[in-house]
């Protein structure tokens, strides 16, 4: 009997969110300028790009959990993700802050940008096919 080398779902993930979050930045800012022209296109692009980093730094602490034990990934995954949107928020409200970005805009692009991430990682993760516990079906 073969035992199968339990491939990472983390390259599809990262590829996932780069290509998500690359395409939601220029839509989002694009958007953020026709809707409130200049300084809205530079409060969408703050918005976007802090939501991108804090997803993109997310995804390594995702690498940590995904290394780990299995039976705790789930977990592991909902505690990053809730630690990701904290600093999400707690930047947004000093980022609102500044008299030249409108922090609606701010908020509205980053809260977009979360989801379309949110689905590239999620489309990453089914794609690579990863068995949370590949030990589980055998007796």
């Amino acid at each position: 009997m073969t035992t199968t080398q339990r491939r990472s779902p983390v390259q599809g993930m990262r590829r996932g969110v780069l290509v998500a979050g690359v395409i939601g930045t220029v839509l989002i800012t694009v958007a953020g300028a026709i809707a409130r022209g200049g300084d809205g296109a530079l409060s969408a692009l703050a918005g976007a790009l802090l939501a991108f980093v804090v997803m993109l730094l997310g995804l390594l602490a995702i690498s940590a959990v995904v290394a780990g034990d299995p039976g705790a990934s789930m977990a592991g995954a909902g505690l990053v993700f809730m630690g990701q949107l904290i600093i999400l928020v707690a930047a947004i409200a000093l980022l609102r802050q500044q008299p030249s970005l409108d922090g609606p805009v701010i908020a509205a692009a980053a809260i977009v940008e979360v989801v379309l991430i949110q689905v590239g990682q999620l489309r990453g993760y089914v794609r690579a096919r990863h068995a949370i516990d590949p030990q589980a079906g055998r007796a």
